[in-house]
């Protein structure tokens, strides 16, 4: 069982959210593992247009906006208000996800503004509650994938970067977010364990900044992935049909314009793996 979260230290696009996706959606299908995606993001559909659901969050919605004061028992606000009160248990998680696969891959969306209410002050509740969920879920699935907030600013992100077994950073193929990850990881403490993965977001195999120059431009070798910009996918994760496209494109023809995208996202998932593996052996 591992919290495996990704994270990005800039406030710019980095594909982080689309990275995830596309990681756990492969891993679900290419291995035994019961896996759970959480967001920590506020207001944020992103994961909603990969999976589906955006059309039953929207009549919630509606419903709450007519009468304020019904109270919501699905999702991360149901979760968090079980956890507040004490009666959150590890296998109760499984009854606020949206199943992908059944039994492979669920996602637990994060909280979504609503006219009418105080937000900020609900979702601040919530965020309270984002470590014990996080912890809780590690007991009864084999892998948490995090979609955690950016920035080091916030006590709470930092308190999920520490108790996470890998941390995967989200980077563009630029060249100061990557002295950016340097600076990370030597100078944080919070990265002094080196579970850290390098994640270059809608990689371009084009440019300069190749996987071999900045592996040795920041001196490792293993640990990056990088997954590419692919049409299809991009599409499919505003359409809610990125579970179907991982299923259609599972074993695509070598010579497909497509196959680049599916190998680097299955070798992705396997580098966490073994990253994982190495880990649990150092200790």
């Amino acid at each position: 069982m591992a919290i495996i979260t990704f994270w990005s230290n800039s406030k710019r696009q980095t594909g982080q959210t689309m990275s995830l996706a596309a990681i756990a959606t492969s891993m679900a299908i290419e291995h035994n593992y019961k896996i759970l995606i959480i967001s920590t993001k506020y207001d944020d559909n992103t994961l909603e247009l990969c999976f589906g659901e955006v059309d039953k969050n929207k009549k919630i919605l509606k419903k709450l906006m007519q009468n304020p004061t019904n109270t919501l028992d699905n999702g991360i606000e149901g979760l968090a208000r079980m956890a507040h009160s004490g009666r959150m248990t590890p296998d109760s998680i499984q009854n606020y996800t949206h199943v992908i696969y059944r039994n492979r891959l669920e996602v637990l969306y994060g909280y979504r503004q609503i006219e009418n209410r105080p937000a900020k002050e609900e979702y601040l509740k919530i965020k309270e509650k984002y470590k014990d969920i996080i912890q809780n879920a590690n007991r009864f699935y084999d892998m948490v994938f995090v979609d955690l907030d950016k920035g080091l600013n916030d006590e709470i992100v930092r308190q999920v970067l520490n108790i996470s077994n890998l941390v995967v950073i989200s980077v563009e193929q630029k060249i100061d977010m990557i002295n950016d990850f340097n600076n990370l990881k030597n100078n944080s403490e919070l990265f002094e364990n080196n579970n850290i993965i390098l994640n270059i977001g809608r990689f371009d195999s084009f440019s300069k900044y190749s996987i071999k120059n900045i592996a040795r431009y920041v001196g490792i070798k293993k640990n990056i992935i990088a997954i590419p910009y692919n049409t299809l996918y991009f599409e499919a994760a505003n359409e809610e049909t990125v579970a179907d496209l991982f299923l259609k494109i599972r074993k695509v023809d070598p010579t497909d314009r497509n196959a680049n995208f599916v190998n680097e996202v299955k070798q992705a998932g396997e580098k966490i793996i073994y990253k994982l593996q190495e880990l649990q052996i150092r200790m």
